[in-house]
């Protein structure tokens, strides 16, 4: 975690003036062992990669600093925060997802003198547009289009001791996001340069069965067949160096993780969002006559093969609202053997 040892609540100068560069070579030097390590073989890798790396994390900076502060998590703050009484139905669901949570627990026993921890609460948030009744004035409408909003599978997986290591970790995470994005498209390249390979070889060995031995029973010159072939493997060789076959792989590669960092802000973010709810969660936009609650929370997104949406609340939770909690039929029959 040494790493992002640098974001703590301070007084001082502007995030654009505090990426040092000793922080910019720790983090690509991280970045390159997260995707290949031979990546440090491409000439002045660290030097092509630095701009990318220093906007990254003032990126990371202001994504965490402009995340909602913490709120209370414990069950009796449940009614009266709005958050909260949106994402659980009852204090009792709250309290059952918190003392799920390994990495909390474990936090606990590590620190038996700890009252209290962080924690960052995430949600997959649902938005589903349908029809139901709503009242205009005192006239009641039917087929009335609304959005429902839900919250659920809750998860507690970044935890901490205090607010300021809760914002180192969530960092980590971020930097973390990227480096699993510049490595999940540097394995798709990988994939398809291996695919223009094989293609490659059936293409050359029918090509020479087409000269040199005929198809088969049938023997002749190539012709159009022949051309056609001809055609294909130009057409593979070019496909295969703008993917970087041969002495170019790790250069196409390098290019790639530098692609990712600048691009940081689209694929990896997060961002506050407010909602006006009613009792039943439904979105309003507009005005209402029905008792609403705003909500405010951090929306994490990243764009992975598999893009990943988390809505998210940073909490602090009381070691004395943790239960033990046993495992259902239902959860224990969802199980890998």
């Amino acid at each position: 975690m040494g790493l992002f040892d640098w974001l703590r609540k301070q007084e001082g100068p502007a995030p654009a003036e505090t990426v040092s560069p000793q922080l910019v070579r720790d983090a690509t030097d991280f970045l390159i062992r997260q995707t290949d390590p031979k990546l440090a073989l491409c000439s002045r890798y660290d030097e092509r990669l630095a701009p990318g790396v220093s906007a990254t994390i003032r990126h990371i900076i202001a994504s965490v600093k402009q995340m909602p502060t913490p709120c209370d998590a414990s069950p009796d703050h449940w009614h009266g925060t709005p958050e909260l009484a949106a994402f659980f139905v009852s204090p009792d669901e709250l309290v059952n997802a918190f003392s799920r949570s390994e990495p909390l627990q474990a936090l606990f026993e590590q620190n038996p003198t700890l009252d209290a921890a962080y924690a960052v609460l995430g949600t997959t948030l649902i938005e589903r547009k349908g029809l139901g009744m709503a009242m205009e004035g005192e006239i009641l409408r039917r087929d009335v289009v609304q959005t429902s909003v839900s919250f659920s599978n809750p998860r507690v997986h970044i935890v901490a001791p205090d607010a300021e290591g809760l914002g180192r970790t969530v960092a980590w995470r971020m930097f973390e996001e990227l480096a699993m994005v510049a490595l999940e498209r540097i394995d798709a390249l990988r994939d398809e340069r291996k695919s223009l390979s094989d293609d490659r070889a059936l293409l050359q060995t029918r090509l020479q069965m087409l000269h040199g031995h005929g198809t088969g029973f049938d023997v002749h010159d190539g012709g159009k067949d022949g051309e056609a072939l001809k055609a294909l493997l130009e057409e593979n060789t070019r496909a295969l160096a703008a993917s970087g076959a041969g002495v170019d792989a790790l250069e196409h590669e390098l290019e790639v993780v530098r692609g990712v960092l600048e691009s940081a802000e689209s694929l990896v973010s997060i961002t506050t969002r407010t909602m006006r709810l009613t009792a039943m969660n439904l979105l309003v936009e507009g005005e209402s006559n029905e008792p609403l609650r705003e909500i405010r929370f951090a929306y994490a997104r990243a764009e992975r093969l598999r893009p990943v949406t988390r809505a998210a609340l940073q909490v602090r939770f009381p070691r004395s609202a943790m239960r033990k909690v046993t495992m259902s039929f239902a959860e224990a029959s969802r199980l890998p053997i």
